[in-house]
């Protein structure tokens, strides 16, 4: 072995063999340095590569569940402004008594928003982030992912609103179920479709009902600030969505 020989040319007082001995050692140890950090690096590329594809087809699911998002909340903000218009104006949705109290039960409907983080997530917390060598690519990336932590924007997304208590202990249990069965439909994942329905009741039963909803102290203080907050939940969305396209590009560039 080369060290057992340098120290054999340093017992003889074999000094210019001792040198080469020597330069030979260290020349072998900085190749064999070299050779394994360029397979780390190898390594750490190939496992970049595969967290940012991953990152990628989240981010693209997130930009098509940001389009289903707010088709259903436009549909629930028109459901809440007729159900405002009736409340203070009595105005009926078409002339009608059962869809104006239709109305007032789909404004309760709930679609929370959530990104899908779990590769961003797993890649941060195995503190491989440095792995993503584009430093305005790992910035943006951790910009758009704070959607999904405790930060203002994340808690406009949490949706509780009071309204939806108080319209459904007040909506009889037997037209609940109806529009359960016949007005709503879950799809796959966090789909929903709410469907306009005929009538399980006669009109003057659906005017007593909102009759009684109309007599409510709070309710419509209640579908005022739930139709603010979901109207807030657009922006928000709106402005992630902007990130996320802005994201997609610049991942599909790379990946060309």
């Amino acid at each position: 072995m080369r060290t057992a020989r340098l120290v054999q040319r340093l017992r003889d007082h074999d000094w210019t063999a001792a040198v080469i001995e020597l330069v030979i050692v260290i020349a072998g140890i900085l190749i064999a340095l070299q050779v394994s950090n360029f397979n780390q690096d190898r390594i750490d590329r190939a496992r970049g590569d595969v967290y940012l594809r991953r990152i990628h087809a989240d981010l693209r699911s997130d930009l098509a569940n940001m389009a289903s998002t707010r088709q259903f909340w436009n549909q629930v903000t028109a459901y809440q402004d007729a159900a405002i218009a009736h409340h203070e104006r009595g105005q009926l949705v078409d002339g009608s008594q059962w869809k104006t109290l239709l109305a007032y039960y789909q404004a309760s409907q709930l679609r929370p928003f959530e990104l899908e983080d779990t590769s961003f997530a797993e890649m941060r917390d195995a503190g491989d982030l440095g792995l993503i060598q584009d430093e305005r690519l790992r910035v943006g990336l951790a910009k758009y992912y704070r959607l999904g932590g405790n930060g203002i924007q994340a808690q406009i997304l949490r949706h509780d609103p009071v309204y939806r208590v108080q319209v459904r202990g007040l909506v009889p249990t037997k037209v609940q179920a109806y529009i359960w069965t016949h007005c709503y439909q879950q799809l796959e994942g966090t789909d929903q479709r709410l469907i306009d329905c005929a009538s399980p009741i006669p009109e003057s039963e659906a005017a007593a009902i909102l009759a009684t909803l109309r007599a409510s102290d709070s309710l419509l203080q209640t579908l005022r600030y739930w139709n603010t907050w979901l109207r807030v939940s657009t922006f928000v969305v709106d402005d992630a969505g902007k990130s996320a396209r802005a994201l997609d590009a610049q991942m599909s560039e790379a990946e060309r």
